[in-house]
């Protein structure tokens, strides 16, 4: 008998293995136990309704002389904003678990949970559905409360649209301790510990959308690219690719690209993935099958990503589940975008959205900051402005026009490049 076979036998004799029984065991304990929905209901609560105010506003969507503000979760506000000293509210589009949105050619695209929907908005005050790609998004899951685990569920033939924290009782299996023998397990359900972590005018020429910097939708000619994090069966990071030419939509590719993928910014003929710990660039040359570039790595840090030139600006927030204590500006030089390599780093006070348009900087970061950027690598010592009478979260630089987004509301400036900025007008959340 070799020495393995005898270490071995020694351990099963230890651990005394042989006295183990199988036995069941009733538990209790605090879940998110799902809302279900059939696949009719969830069709039929997509519409298109009355205005009504921001309440917890979101990604944001520049399209003509509207605005496509999303209400996190719940769906998206179309704003006239022809005239951007007076912009009002002229419809709500209900959407279930909405959160993203990118506009292109009349036709506005937004996740619903697990679909993809298309609306037509050449009449922009009156937006309608013109088509759903269903489960382009499958495995994902409405928010949750990540205090409470995952209960059991059954997604085969319904939809979850949320969730509510319940008592669960059940029987768990597990191998009775004996001398020697010790059990470690999770009394949760199947589907619980592993799963529970995720966060969270039409002009007659053709025009794409702009979106802000935290957007997890990209247009690139005649491409969608859309950041999906699937729940299940595991946690895992997809790129959706969708060839959306003569206002169709057909998925064409899906790349994995990692869990920890926050942000998608397209520029050029590159993609440009925000991260929690950097950031990574896709070549698009080939649109429907992106090619991994790149990568730039940092401390761990919630970060959007743009673009400029040779440049890329980043923020890296620490207030967050992303988890340090750096706060920071970075600009990376991209001249070889194969090796991105970091050139200035700057200290910021708790940063979100940013933007570039000519040489102006513009950052949420406890309000609004604005940056001369002429040289790139002094960017974040030069402060042009700054204002903390609102909580910005993402913005939109674009022809002289600012837009910041924020929980406070929808805020708008004209900006100059002699460095001047107007306040022109507000839209408040409803409190």
């Amino acid at each position: 008998m070799n020495t393995i076979t005898k270490f071995f036998i020694f351990l099963l004799v230890l651990l005394g293995f042989t006295c183990c029984d199988k036995v069941k065991n009733t538990v209790s304990y605090t879940a998110n136990v799902p809302i279900y929905m059939s696949r009719d209901e969830f069709k039929i609560t997509t519409r298109a309704s009355a205005a009504r105010p921001m309440q917890y506003p979101g990604k944001i969507c520049l399209y003509g002389d509207y605005l496509f503000i999303n209400e996190v979760n719940e769906g998206i506000h179309v704003v006239d904003n022809t005239d951007p000293s007076a912009p009002y509210i002229v419809t709500f589009i209900e959407i279930m678990g909405n959160v993203d949105l990118a506009a292109k050619d009349g036709i506005l695209y937004a996740d619903n949970l697990v679909d993809l929907l298309m609306f037509d908005i050449s009449e922009p005050k009156s937006p309608k559905l013109k088509s759903r790609m269903e489960n382009v998004f499958e495995g994902v899951l409405p928010a949750f409360n990540n205090e409470f685990p995952l209960s059991k569920f059954d997604i085969s033939d319904k939809i979850i649209v949320g969730w509510e924290q319940k008592k669960v009782i059940e029987d768990v299996e597990f191998y009775k301790p004996c001398m020697g023998c010790y059990y470690y397990g999770a009394l949760a359900s199947d589907a619980s510990w592993a799963e529970n972590k995720r966060q969270t005018s039409v002009p007659a020429a053709p025009i794409t959308g702009v979106n802000g910097s935290m957007s997890r939708f990209a247009i690139a000619d005649d491409f969608l690219y859309a950041v999906s994090i699937k729940s299940l069966p595991y946690p895992q990071g997809l790129l959706k690719i969708v060839n959306i030419e003569n206002n169709q939509a057909n998925l064409v590719n899906t790349l994995n690209i990692g869990t920890n993928v926050e942000t998608l910014f397209a520029y050029e003929d590159h993609l440009f993935m925000g991260m929690s710990n950097g950031m990574q660039i896709f070549s698009i040359e080939n649109p429907s099958a992106p090619v991994y570039i790149a990568s730039s790595w940092h401390f761990w840090g919630c970060d959007p990503v743009v673009v400029n030139g040779n440049y890329v600006y980043l923020t890296v927030r620490s207030t967050n589940t992303c988890g340090q204590n750096n706060n920071i500006l970075q600009v990376w030089d991209i001249k070889n975008i194969s090796q991105p390599a970091l050139v200035s780093q700057f200290a910021l006070q708790e940063p979100y959205g940013l933007g570039i348009d000519g040489n102006q900087l513009f950052i949420c970061d406890k309000g609004l900051k604005v940056f001369d950027a002429t040289d790139p690598l002094l960017a974040g010592n030069k402060l042009l402005f700054s204002t903390a009478d609102f909580m910005g979260y993402d913005l939109i630089p674009y022809n002289n026009l600012l837009l910041v987004i924020g929980d406070d509301g929808l805020y708008q400036y004209r900006y100059s490049s002699d460095n001047q900025l107007t306040r022109l007008s507000s839209i408040a959340v409803l409190k």
